[in-house]
């Protein structure tokens, strides 16, 4: 396997050795995964920390034997490491779950014992609806109001001037995404946090499609509540959350009473999923190594060095390839690119991109694609309220093209020809 070594700028040849999966050819050609948003591949230090921990060490945390012993200290090791992943200080501020819309519904339920009528709860047109559904059901449960941020003007970022009409002494709390899973566009989310703040609101915030492509530091953010989801950055299907300590020690979360009220295990449902942890923290190593090899960091024995700096590479690396995505897809004729679509304001999304093409539907596109071993995703992503918003929810949603750091501009150039042979 060729080594992740030290040069400027990614050598994404090199990368893309730590993916086996993107060896993978379908029709006789390589298969370009582009379906990032929905999930991305996972390196192999990823599935060799499964493997070993199922080999090794499979068994419940909290034993008086070897395996249970093994068991815990992997706890405490991807605490801490989600902790630095996140800018977090404090491990204990990492909790992990199944996925992010179970944390979600579980966190909505703990803070709702809080909320009484008349109290408004903030969500957004623009979010998946995983942070926007259990905010409504926990609204209409307590009798509060729902308060909307609608989209801006230009119909790819929310309406962030209209903060101040939104928000009054009785919001409670504030739902809000860091970046679109439909359009690539980033939130300025600090601008909500402060907001939020200064009428006394909560914070949750949705961070599931920024962590894939940029370094998420929540002391910058404020954030009170932020999730992610590992699997969309190289990892097994999990949930992850992070939370300011004294709001989760004060928080009435749902649980068995053997769990008792110690963070983080009050807020972990249930046995987690041991070997998938094991695979999150062999991802954590391939992203420290990525750091080491191509960021400036200060300090090689820091993790949160090294995983920020991974982040800070991939991130620059991806602002190129966003722009040549951009060129492509505006010499296609018959192509409406939804979201931030100027090469000037190009870091203002991820690399993210969603669109129509005249007299095709997205799921039509979307299969011409798949049979040229194209993977991408069509309809509305779950995000309802924004494809709805948009007027598309009759006619197809959108297709959507994810990319993220071993990705190609190969790749790219065979999605342009094959949209190209599509309409011609």
């Amino acid at each position: 396997m060729t080594s992740i070594r030290e040069r400027r700028g990614l050598d994404v040849a090199a990368v893309r050795d730590h993916f086996p999966s993107l060896g993978r050819a379908l029709h006789g050609q390589p298969v370009a995964y582009l379906d990032g948003p929905g999930g991305t591949q996972v390196p192999r230090e990823c599935i060799s920390a499964m493997t070993a921990y199922l080999e090794r060490s499979n068994a419940n945390h909290g034993g008086a034997f070897t395996a249970s012993f093994e068991t815990d200290a992997l706890l405490d090791e991807v605490h801490a490491a989600g902790a630095d992943f996140l800018g977090a200080y404090d491990p204990a501020e990492i909790a992990f779950g199944p996925n992010m819309t179970t944390i979600t519904f579980s966190i909505s339920r703990a803070l709702g014992r809080d909320l009484r009528p008349g109290d408004e709860v903030v969500v957004t047109r623009l979010d998946h609806d995983a942070n926007v559904a259990p905010w409504l059901a926990v609204a209409e449960d307590r009798g509060a109001t729902v308060r909307w941020l609608e989209l801006a003007a230009d119909e790819a970022t929310l309406d962030l001037d209209a903060l101040d009409g939104v928000l009054s002494p009785r919001t409670k709390i504030v739902a809000v995404g860091l970046a679109s899973n439909a359009l690539g566009s980033v939130t300025d989310v600090g601008r909500v946090t402060e907001a939020a703040h200064a009428v006394g609101a909560v914070v949750y915030v949705d961070a599931v499609h920024a962590a894939p492509h940029l370094p998420v530091d929540v002391s910058s953010l404020r954030a009170d509540l932020l999730v992610t989801s590992p699997y969309k950055y190289f990892a097994p299907h999990l949930g992850m959350l992070y939370g300011r300590r004294d709001l989760l020690e004060r928080l009435e979360a749902y649980r068995v009473r053997p769990a008792g009220a110690e963070l983080p295990g009050k807020l972990e449902v249930g046995t987690q999923n041991h070997e998938a942890l094991a695979g999150l923290l062999g991802t954590f190593g391939y992203l420290e190594a990525l750091g080491s090899a191509y960021g400036e960091v200060a300090d090689r024995a820091d993790r949160r060095g090294r995983l920020h700096a991974a982040m800070s590479a991939i991130h620059a690396h991806e602002l190129e390839m966003s722009l040549a995505m951009l060129a492509r897809l505006a010499s296609v004729p018959g192509l409406r690119l939804y979201g931030v679509a100027d090469p000037g304001r190009v870091g203002e999304r991820v690399p993210t991109f969603a669109f129509t093409l005249a007299d095709h539907r997205p799921r039509e596109i979307a299969e011409h694609l798949a049979r040229r071993a194209i993977s991408t995703w069509d309809g509305d992503f779950y995000a309802w309220e924004l494809i709805r918003t948009l007027g598309l929810d009759e006619s197809g949603g959108l297709i959507r093209i994810g990319l993220v750091h071993y990705n190609t501009y190969e790749e790219i150039d065979r999605l342009h020809e094959a949209l190209v042979e599509l309409i011609g």
